[in-house]
C-alpha cells in the first residue's frame, strides 16, 4: 500500500508527483522523445517525498560492460539520478533466468523502491507478472510492449529496424565498392544473439536496407543463442567470413564483442550497435575497433534518462505504449567518428545521408518486425541465408 500512501500525501501537499497505481484509461500513443517534460531539473519532490528518498531500481537482464544497451541504460540512470537526485540502483541478472521475477519481486516489496525499471523484451514477461502481483508498483519497460496493457506499466520500442536499415545501406555501400577490406563478392553477414522480436526487428530492417541498394547481395544469418558467449560470436563471424562475408552487423550485447573481435581477425568490415562502438574501443580495443566502420546507435541512455523524468513530473502516462525511433533521434547510424570517415567515400556518405533524410521524414516504408504477421515476416527473413 506505500504507492496509495504517497499518493495520498501527495495530493494533499500539492506536489508534482508520479501516479503509480492510479487508473489511467487514457491508451492513446502521443508521447515522443521530443517532450518537454523532462530534463527540466525542477522535479525536487515526488511519490510525497523528497527526491533523496526517491529509489530507482535499473534491472538489467546480463551485465555492464558491453559497450552497448547495458552501459548505455545505466549511463541514463545515473544521469537522471545526478539531475534529480533520487537513489538509483543497478542489478545485474547476468543472463539468468530464473533470477528476474524474484528479483522483481525483492524491489517492488521494498518501500524504498518507487520505479523498477526494466529493459528488452528478455524481461517482458516478468515485469508483466509482478506488475499484476504488486498493483501499486510503477515499472518503466523499455524494447518491448506491455500488450496487456497494465495500468501500472508504460512500455516503448526504439525504432531499431529503421537505424538497421541504414546499418543494411551502409553494409550494402561497402560490399559492392574498392574499400580497402571490400572483396570481389557481394556477401555481407548478420550476428544476432538470442532470436526475439526485437532482434528480428533489427534483421529484418537490415535485409530492407541492403536490398533497397541492390537485390543481388547476399545475407548470412546467424545466431549466437546468447548475448554472453563471446568465443561463439567471434566463431560466428570467422565462419561468415569464410563464405564471403566482407561487411557484419553484430547485434548481440556482450557477445557481440566476440564478433566485432572476430571480424577485426579475419580482416573484414563490422558493424557496431547501440553505441558508437568504434569511439567506446578505440582505446582498449584499438585492434577491433579499426574495423568498425560504423554503429547503429540506440540511444537508450537517452530513453532512460527522459521516462524518468516524465515519471517524476507526472507526465508519463501509464498504461500506454509508445515507439521512438529516427524522428525522435534516438536511433541512427554513428557518422562522426573518425573511422567512418576514412572508410566511407563522399559519394557513399551522401547516399546515406540522402536515405536517413527520407527515413527521418516518412518517406520510405520500413518494415517492423513488431506487430508483423507470422507469414509476412518469414518471407523477409526468407531472403537472408541462415547459418
Amino acid at each position: 500500500m506505500k504507492k496509495l500512501i504517497s499518493l495520498f500525501l501527495a495530493l494533499v501537499m500539492t506536489i508534482s508527483f508520479a501516479a503509480c497505481g492510479g487508473k489511467n484509461t487514457d491508451k492513446t500513443d502521443s508521447q515522443g522523445a521530443t517532450s518537454d517534460s523532462a530534463g527540466s531539473g525542477e522535479v525536487i519532490e515526488a511519490f510525497g517525498k523528497p527526491a533523496n528518498e526517491i529509489g530507482v531500481t535499473l534491472v538489467l537482464n546480463t551485465n555492464l560492460g558491453d559497450h552497448a544497451i547495458c552501459d548505455l541504460s545505466n549511463q541514463g540512470l545515473q544521469e537522471a539520478a545526478e539531475q534529480y537526485g533520487f537513489n538509483p540502483t543497478v542489478v545485474e541478472l547476468g543472463g539468468d533466468v530464473t533470477l528476474q521475477v524474484p528479483t522483481m519481486q525483492e524491489y517492488a516489496e521494498d518501500p524504498d523502491c518507487d520505479i523498477i525499471i526494466a529493459g528488452t523484451s528478455n524481461l517482458k514477461e516478468a515485469v508483466q507478472q509482478v506488475a499484476q502481483e504488486y498493483p501499486d508498483q510503477m515499472f518503466i519497460l523499455y524494447d518491448a510492449q506491455d500488450d496487456l496493457g497494465l495500468e501500472n506499466v508504460f512500455s516503448m520500442d526504439h525504432a531499431q529496424n529503421e537505424g538497421a536499415y541504414l546499418a543494411g545501406v551502409a553494409a550494402a555501400l561497402l560490399t559492392t565498392s574498392d574499400a580497402e577490406l571490400a572483396n570481389p563478392e557481394k556477401i555481407v553477414g548478420f550476428v544476432g544473439g538470442g532470436q526475439n522480436t526485437a532482434l528480428e526487428d533489427y534483421l529484418v530492417g537490415y535485409i530492407q536496407g541492403v536490398h533497397s541498394v541492390d537485390e543481388e547481395i547476399d545475407i548470412l544469418v546467424s545466431w549466437i543463442g546468447d548475448f554472453k558467449d563471446t568465443a561463439k560470436g567471434m566463431e560466428l563471424a570467422t565462419a561468415q567470413a569464410d563464405q564471403g562475408a566482407d561487411v557484419i552487423f553484430s547485434v548481440a550485447g556482450v557477445a557481440g564483442l566476440g564478433t566485432l573481435s572476430g571480424c577485426a581477425e579475419s580482416g573484414i568490415y563490422s558493424i557496431g550497435v547501440d553505441s558508437d562502438q568504434y569511439t567506446s574501443l578505440i582505446e582498449t580495443d584499438p585492434t577491433t575497433a579499426a574495423n568498425i566502420c560504423t554503429s547503429m546507435y540506440k540511444q537508450a541512455n537517452v530513453t532512460v534518462s527522459k521516462l524518468l523524468g516524465m515519471a517524476l513530473d507526472g507526465s508519463l502516462e501509464m498504461g500506454t505504449y509508445v515507439k521512438w525511433g529516427l524522428k525522435e533521434g534516438v536511433v541512427g547510424l554513428a557518422t562522426d567518428n573518425d573511422n567512418y570517415q576514412k572508410i566511407f567515400t563522399d559519394e557513399m556518405k551522401a547516399k546515406i545521408e540522402e536515405v536517413q533524410t527520407a527515413a527521418t521524414n516518412g518517406e520510405l516504408e520500413i518494415i517492423s518486425a513488431i506487430g508483423l504477421d507470422t507469414e509476412t515476416l518469414q518471407e523477409l527473413l526468407a531472403t537472408a541465408s541462415a547459418q
